[in-house]
């Protein structure tokens, strides 16, 4: 049970490490996830990161990553704020942009 859709346990990893060290390959999916949505914040809150952001953190949440709850959730958090931010300026943009036009 060693394919990517069954995340190792941590009797398999070697459950006698202490519980703050981490392996490094233990989360890719929830480290991509804030990366990816840390990067909207670095490039101009552009869209795309955080979409991307999004669903890596979702897959990582759903695969049940061993370590990788945390940073999924930190994700989502980082990627809904961005988005409700862009939206918002989105929406001041179109409001201005339409009362110059009369």
């Amino acid at each position: 049970m060693t394919d990517p859709d069954h995340p190792l346990s941590e009797a398999e990893l070697g459950g006698d490490e202490p519980t703050g060290l981490r392996l490094a390959g233990e989360a890719p999916l929830a480290r991509g996830a804030v990366v990816a949505s840390l990067a909207a914040v670095i490039f101009g809150f552009t869209f795309v990161p955080q979409l991307l952001g999004l669903a890596l953190a979702g897959l990582s949440l759903a695969r049940r990553e061993p370590g990788g709850r945390r940073g999924a959730w930190i994700a989502i958090a980082v990627s809904l704020v961005l988005t409700i931010v862009w939206a918002v300026v989105l929406g001041l943009v179109l409001k201005w942009w339409a009362s110059s036009l009369t």
